[in-house]
């Protein structure tokens, strides 16, 4: 995958701004919880919850993120010293195996989001499938770029 720093998609765009406000509000929001109980000996529960929801988002939708620009972690170690064949070989295998990492994660994520949806935060009163989605919605991201991936690296060509 190639980087691609000059321009961003408006989904991008509305990903990397949600993941700012979702660290600002999360700072802000720790922030005050702080001064809240070393000034008051008090806290501010709602407060306290919201930033974990925040982080959650964030931390998933900065994996997409870093995914789509090739960011993440990756052991390339035996693939580089391969050419011709056994190297296309071993990036199928790859892409497939990536493919069936994030279905299974896809499908539990999905799985869990239902299991999910009747229990809720107890200081908001919101259902933990608003954030357990965000698994679902970045593995599905990261789905449809190993995917446009696979389709520019062995059927394009």
């Amino acid at each position: 995958m190639e980087k691609n720093t000059s321009r961003h998609s408006k989904i991008e765009l509305v990903m990397y701004g949600f993941m700012t406000v979702s660290l600002i509000a999360m700072v802000v929001l720790v922030f005050i919880n702080a001064v809240l109980r070393y000034l008051f000996n008090t806290g501010y529960p709602v407060g306290e919850e919201f930033s974990r929801y925040f982080f959650v988002w964030a931390v998933f939708l900065g994996t997409a993120a870093a995914f789509k620009d090739n960011q993440h972690v990756g052991v390339t170690l035996v693939i580089d010293r391969l050419k011709g064949t056994p190297r296309l070989l071993m990036e199928i295998l790859g892409t497939a195996a990536m493919l069936i990492a994030l279905g299974i994660m896809l499908v539990g994520g999905i799985f869990y989001t239902i299991e999910v949806v009747p229990s809720e935060g107890p200081a908001t009163g919101i259902s933990f499938a608003w954030i357990s989605i965000s698994i679902v919605i970045s593995t599905a991201a990261m789905i449809v770029l190993v995917l446009g991936d696979a389709y520019r690296k062995f059927i394009r060509k």
